[in-house]
């Protein structure tokens, strides 16, 4: 039997060794993505420089290539090409030389060991002595009040065939068409922050001198924000915050770098990488000074990531008869940063829709987006997520109220409201049920929300037939009965 089992062991690495030798790399590749133009003036010269991202196919290479997945071809580049025109005219690739442009590749740097997926392709003015003399821009940038100058990209991919010989040669098609004028777009960097990252891991590590760091991994950023690195010349960065034991957060700095994967020093917090108990989070940085176009000053921010947690407890301060369902919640992700610290204290309506959007999430799997939602008293993403879902409304005006606090009778109508968009076929019929003795206090607006959730055991009185519907609900009584909805349909 065991000798069996060593056999499929073996055969089971070998096939994967097998997968990873024959793997070929890809032959069609999307556009460079997130292209936006910004100039740059230096006394009479002048230069644009074009920002994108990596395509998945490009992606998808690069981390081949980086795990050596690709045995038998060799000489892999990896750069991008660059193409304009005046006023809508031709083309520059359309016209003659175009091969021998100065420097018509240039290499794009992506990385999949340090999660580096942004670049940019620089144009500078001697690049345009077909178009103007010397270079120079006649009327110098003003010239641009009247005229315009497209610009796109493509990929360009070329690498070895060991086994036959071959060069292989391989181009994307053009990305989206970017145009540079003094009557352009302009975006509002602080919708397009607007957006949390998500963090995958923080693990605390010891260089090779012993000094510790943190090793942080994230999802990819929102493509707005990708659109503002871009637009800025790469430059969102990276604010990151730690918090040791019990202690307070502390901004741990912000960092020059636009990335899913990054380290940084730890030797302030930490003598060493046994030191676990620890909480992280990030959240991207944009100083306006570099989009002056926006007309804004100062610094700006994204919302924090979620909070990774090491050694230290999924929550605090909850009521001894909610324990044993908040331990299954926080299974769920339903528990969030900005309640764990004290779970039985009073929730806020901003509050409530971040727990909505995670009941969404882990319901569903998908991951909502803010879409057109928004408020004039809260940019919170995750309010505006659950807006533009529907799992929660404006109290009028354009206003949420997030500061508010949650009713019982709030709690049972926003959670109905949020079950009739995860179940649209669902019964919300609250008949056949018992009325509350207290049942003249409950609003007539929340008489279905109240009694439905009822019915289902989501939320249930407070003895002797109480409803209590004008009583503050506890963040740790948000959370379960979101976990009560979820085991209820699931």
């Amino acid at each position: 039997m065991r000798k069996i089992l060593l056999s499929t062991i073996i055969l089971v690495l070998l096939n994967v060794v097998t997968a990873y030798a024959d793997a070929e790399p890809p032959t069609i590749y999307g556009a460079p993505e997130n292209v936006a133009v910004t100039f740059e003036y230096y006394g009479e010269d002048f230069g644009f420089n074009i920002g994108y991202n990596a395509s998945q196919e490009v992606r998808d290479l690069v981390k081949g290539i980086e795990e050596e997945c690709y045995s038998g071809y060799s000489s892999f580049g990896i750069s991008v090409r660059g193409d304009y025109r005046i006023d809508g005219g031709s083309w520059r690739s359309e016209k003659n030389n175009y091969e021998n442009w100065v420097d018509l590749d240039q290499d794009t740097s992506f990385s999949y060991v340090d999660g580096h997926w942004d670049s940019g392709y620089g144009l500078a003015s001697y690049r345009f002595e077909d178009v103007f003399t010397g270079g120079i821009l006649p009327g110098g940038e003003s010239y641009f009040d009247d005229h315009s100058m497209d610009f796109r990209l493509k990929f360009k991919i070329n690498y070895f065939d060991e086994n036959s010989g071959t060069h292989h040669e391989y181009y994307s098609d053009w990305s989206d068409i970017v145009t540079y004028s003094n009557n352009q777009e302009v975006y509002n960097p602080e919708e397009l922050i607007n957006h949390a990252p998500a963090l995958i891991s923080a693990e605390l590590k010891e260089r090779n001198d012993g000094t510790p760091f943190i090793d942080f991994r994230a999802n990819e950023a929102h493509e707005d924000i990708k659109l503002l690195n871009s637009i800025s010349n790469g430059r969102i960065m990276t604010n990151v915050w730690i918090k040791v034991g019990n202690g307070n957060w502390t901004d741990a700095s912000t960092y020059n770098f636009f990335a899913e994967q990054f380290d940084i020093e730890a030797g302030e917090y930490f003598t060493s990488s046994s030191e676990t108990n620890f909480e992280v989070k990030f959240r991207y940085s944009f100083d306006n000074a570099y989009y002056p176009q926006g007309g804004k000053s100062g610094s700006i921010h994204s919302p924090f990531s979620n909070v990774i947690s090491k050694g230290m407890p999924a929550y605090e301060g909850a009521s001894n008869w909610a324990k044993d369902e908040l331990d299954r919640a926080n299974k769920l992700g339903l528990i969030t940063p900005r309640i764990k610290s004290n779970m039985s204290g009073n929730v806020t309506r901003e509050e409530f829709a971040e727990i909505a959007v995670k009941l969404y999430e882990a319901y569903t799997g998908n991951i909502p987006v803010a879409g057109n939602a928004s408020f004039t008293d809260t940019t919170n993403a995750e309010v505006l997520k659950a807006a533009n879902l529907g799992l929660v409304k404006g109290v009028g005006n354009d206003k949420y109220n997030p500061n508010a606090l949650v009713t019982r009778e709030q709690m049972a109508t926003i959670l109905q409201r949020a079950l009739a968009v995860l179940e649209p076929n669902e019964d919300f019929s609250a008949s056949g049920v018992s009325n509350f003795a207290d049942d003249d206090k409950i609003e007539s607006w929340a008489n279905l929300g109240v009694y439905y959730c009822a019915k289902t055991g989501i939320v249930t009185g407070i003895g002797d037939n109480m409803f209590n519907p004008d009583g503050n609900a506890t963040r740790e009584q948000a959370v379960i009965v979101c976990l009560r909805a979820y085991e209820y349909f699931k």
